[in-house]
Order: structure tokens, then sequence, then C-alpha cells
């Protein structure tokens, strides 16, 4: 019938590839390199660090939520966003808090930062059910 066909696709920033797994580490790794770009570009930027936190919730992580309700984080892109995070949090500095300290609460010593593997496994989990739910009524 002479039907072009193409064996990926990008719907609403997502990319669409013949497997879950190759559509998920393609999106993330899309997603991945835009968060790492936007944390060199605000790297230079004069924040504190509770300033640099709530960029991170705010801003930097706002695509990875976006990406996390569809497809889960491959092993490798958390590495790597963890790596940006802290790097941008700490700014090079050889005294580091590692991420497993600053994600406790501020009451049992940590800065309540936001744990990237945790909250995607909830967004994708939370869509999952609202999906069943739309299909049981």
């Amino acid at each position: 019938m002479n039907i072009p066909y193409h064996d990926n696709a990008t719907i609403l920033g997502f990319q669409i590839k013949n497997t879950v797994g190759e559509s998920a580490l393609a999106s993330w790794t899309k997603t991945t390199t835009n968060l790492r770009a936007q944390a060199q570009e605000a790297y230079c930027r004069m924040l504190t660090l509770d300033k640099r936190i709530q960029f991170v919730h705010e801003y930097l992580m706002a695509r990875a939520w976006y990406v996390s309700q569809i497809y889960p984080p491959p092993d490798v892109c958390v590495r790597q966003l963890n790596t940006t995070i802290s790097w941008f949090l700490w700014k090079g500095d050889i005294f580091r808090v590692p991420l497993s300290t600053m994600y406790r609460p501020k009451e049992e010593g940590g800065w309540d930062l936001t744990n990237l593997p945790a909250k995607s496994h909830a967004l994708l989990l939370y869509r999952m059910r609202q999906q069943l739910m739309k299909t049981e009524q």
C-alpha cells in the first residue's frame, strides 16, 4: 500500500519506539540531557544551598516528574540525574553531604530533598491507578 513506516515517533515530548524499554530509555536520556544543560546554565548563579535545593525542586526536576508519570527511569539515568543534582548543589566542593542525608526531613538533620527514584515510582503508580479507576467506571 506504499505507507511509510517509522520505528520511532515523538508524541507530547515522549519518544515512542518499538518496545517500552527502548521508549523509556530514549525519553529519559533526552530528559537527562536537558536537565544537565539547565543545571549547567544555572550553575553560576549566586544561590545559597537552600535556594539551590528549591531550584532543584521547582524548576530542574519538573520535566522529570512529567516523564516519570509515563515511563519508569532507567538506573543509568537515575545515576546521572543524582550526579547532576549533587554537582549543582555543591558547586564542585570537595566536602559533600551524601544525597541520602539530604533526603532526610529537616527535623532529622537533612534538607528535605526529594528522592528522585522514590517519587518517580510513586508518580508512575499513581498514574497507573488513575487509569485503572477510569476503566472500571
